[in-house]
């Protein structure tokens, strides 16, 4: 039996999304920037699908901008703000436990002229609003913390820190491809500046996602090229990938899902404690997202035991999927000052819409026999 429980790295293609895709590119094949017809009816989707994802987010359609994914949208938030920032306002705040494409974009400025804090997160894992007061200045000009964070699935206080950005005219950004289609989102009232996401993550296709960039912020494109999104992302426009993430979010039933997850990852997590003595549920102290479960089985190393799992075909992960190519030790535990025990043990878990009780407990039985085997 194989069993697919890495959903935070990927999550199977909709199959209504891939023909939808197939049947588009059949039809126009025009460069959405030429003149003409042909050109001007696939420039014609692209807004359709903008006017989508803006009906999704409660923004305005003129808000969003496609990019090639959550790593391009996170690089383009930061530098693209930076670049914006007058001399007086030079200070970034960025959590810790973020993913790399934030992390190395805010080592980037770091060295190269701006004063950047990376604050850890608290002993339950969360980025509070208390310790990024505590680590704001006159200076501090931009703000990043993600959704739910995506090693762990702790869910971090972002309405709090974006109403705290919005008081103190401080820019917030939000990395919320772990949240996006999970957990309801309204930017009505979610006072984030920029705000990120990527189609892979809600059963669209690869290489496609979108930036919030709310009317007023200030933001530079950080490619040389055309005019394509008002100047701000230069480049032909993946116009096959900005259709399947149109309807990849026109199909999403983010509510029936969050339930039947939560069952699901409640399930799991009961019956792998009761059937295990040296497992920890990393983050349960705290607000979780039902998708990830991130479990440490103590002495066990977590290469041992995704090799294993992966023998009895079950997909699993160490972490982040951008780390990938290599099994390492998550510096988002790092940055929780968890014991060498659990880090080195760590192994995520994530669950999707086709995730049946069946493969958990295949999963749970094989789980159990390894860690036995190895105890």
């Amino acid at each position: 039996m194989d069993v697919y429980l890495d959903y935070a790295a990927n999550t199977p293609i909709n199959p209504i999304v891939l023909q939808t895709m197939f049947e588009f590119k059949k039809t126009y094949f025009g460069n959405p920037s030429s003149p003409h017809r042909y050109g001007q009816k696939v420039k014609y989707h692209i807004e359709m699908s903008r006017d989508t994802v803006a009906r999704f987010l409660h923004c305005n359609s003129a808000e969003i901008y496609f990019t090639s994914g959550g790593t391009e949208s996170n690089n383009l938030a930061l530098m693209g703000a930076a670049r914006m920032f007058p001399e007086s306002k030079k200070h970034i705040i960025v959590a810790a436990t973020e993913h790399p494409s934030v992390i190395k974009t805010g080592q980037y400025l770091a060295e190269n002229g701006f004063d950047v804090t990376f604050i850890k997160p608290d002993n339950f894992g969360e980025i509070s609003i208390s310790q990024i007061k505590k680590e704001c200045k006159t200076q501090t000009a931009l703000i990043s913390a993600m959704y739910v964070n995506n090693e762990t699935g702790i869910i971090n206080p972002v309405e709090e820190i974006a109403d705290f950005c919005d008081k103190e005219n401080i820019l917030f950004h939000c990395d919320a491809v772990q949240a996006v289609g999970k957990i309801p989102l309204n930017l009505t009232f979610l006072k984030a500046d920029l705000l990120s996401l990527s189609a892979h993550k809600i059963y669209g296709p690869e290489g496609v996602g979108a930036l919030f960039i709310r009317k007023g912020t200030p933001l530079a494109g950080i490619q040389k090229g055309g005019k394509q999104e008002t100047a701000r992302r230069a480049g032909t426009e993946n116009v096959m990938g900005i259709i399947g993430l149109g309807k990849a979010l026109e199909l999403l039933d983010a509510e029936n899902n969050f339930v039947q997850t939560e069952k699901i990852q409640g399930y799991f997590e009961s019956e792998l404690k009761r059937a295990l003595n040296n497992v920890d549920i990393i983050g349960r102290q705290t607000q979780r997202s039902p998708y990830i479960s991130n479990v440490a089985f103590k002495g066990i190393d977590n290469t041992t035991m995704l090799l294993n799992l992966d023998l009895e075909g079950i997909a699993a992960s160490s972490g982040s999927a951008c780390s990938s190519g290599s099994i390492t030790k998550s510096p988002v535990l790092q940055a929780m000052e968890l014991p060498s025990e659990i880090i080195n043990g760590a192994v995520r878990f994530s669950f999707g819409k086709q995730t049946t009780v069946d493969e958990i407990d295949y999963a749970l039985q094989k789980i159990t026999n390894i860690v036995k085997r190895f105890s």
